[in-house]
């Protein structure tokens, strides 16, 4: 199994009301992809609710049979799409792929 961690702060906002807007608009283009694509096993998104300057806003968590599943995933039409259409919000990415 591959576990598929990818985490995003958002680094341009106007205010608490446009960065929740832009939050609920990640989870509005990504939670859409376990219905279009039926190879992923488990997805979740989520929006952080801890208040500290480490802490992440946005999280996708996702799990796929096996590497190849993954990178499947990763190359999708769909996938790539919900990147170019959650490219006008600005934010930096962490990732972290494991087996286990």
């Amino acid at each position: 199994m591959v576990k598929h961690i990818v985490l995003f702060k958002l680094i341009s906002f106007s205010g608490e009301e446009d960065k929740k807007s832009q939050l609920n608009e990640l989870k509005v283009i990504f939670s859409v992809l376990p219905e279009q694509l039926d190879y992923i096993a488990e997805f979740r998104t989520g929006i952080n609710f801890t208040v500290a300057g480490h802490a992440w806003d946005f999280v996708i968590d996702s799990l796929f049979s096996g590497k190849e599943d993954l990178k499947k995933y990763q190359e999708s039409d769909e996938h790539q799409s919900a990147i170019r259409k959650a490219s006008s919000i600005g934010k930096m990415k962490a990732v972290v792929d494991y087996e286990f």
